[in-house]
């Protein structure tokens, strides 16, 4: 049994879907850590039933984020409803479903990093090898940055305040054996109901 809760953005003519998106992504990632530190892992996986990638044109995450979980506790933890109280012009969140695992199809939902700065590589490099940091952007001299076409979302990062895009990708995968998940509810490898 496999119990979710949906949320459905609603954009208007005054704020675009992208920013709904981003600022429930955003509330979700904080509700996520929380629910995290809470268990020791993360039990609650994120899916997006409305998710295109049709290069080159059409590729979105939708307009719906459903947040699944094995057991009714974690969801429960998560307080979707107060969480998500101030933007209740532009998101609707339904109550808790359950769906039996017999005879559903899997997904897993992954972020995809993509390396666009060579300096950053380089401080990372020094940071964990010892290397001068010379050194290390010597090893970056002919760095060309890597591009993505997917869906994603902008987000903010909460320790250095940068904006970042996160990559999702969605892969057809089997019914999972284990079933932990990042703090975005994302994993390259756990899969979830796959229902539209």
């Amino acid at each position: 049994m496999y119990h979710y809760m949906e949320l459905t953005l609603l954009p208007d003519q005054q704020v675009a879907g992208a920013e709904i998106m981003a600022r429930v992504m955003d509330v979700l990632h904080l509700g996520l850590v929380n629910v995290s530190h809470a268990y020791g892992y993360n039990p609650l996986g994120l899916a997006f039933p409305d998710y295109r990638y049709e290069p080159p044109r059409k590729r979105s995450l939708g307009r719906k984020i459903r947040v699944y979980s094995q057991t009714l506790e974690p969801l429960a933890a998560l307080d979707l409803r107060t969480q998500l109280q101030r933007f209740e012009d532009y998101v609707h969140v339904r109550g808790i479903k359950s769906v039996a695992a017999q005879g559903l199809s899997f997904a897993c939902f992954k972020r995809v990093q993509v390396q666009t700065s060579s300096e950053r590589l380089a401080r990372r490099r020094a940071q964990f090898t010892g290397e001068s940091l010379a050194q290390a952007r010597a090893r970056y001299v002919e760095f060309v940055p890597e591009q993505s076409d997917l869906p994603s979302v902008a987000l903010h990062s909460h320790s250095n305040q940068h904006l970042f895009r996160l990559f999702i990708a969605k892969q057809p995968t089997v019914a999972p054996t284990e079933w932990r998940f990042n703090t975005y509810g994302l994993s390259d490898t756990v899969g979830v109901p796959d229902i539209r």
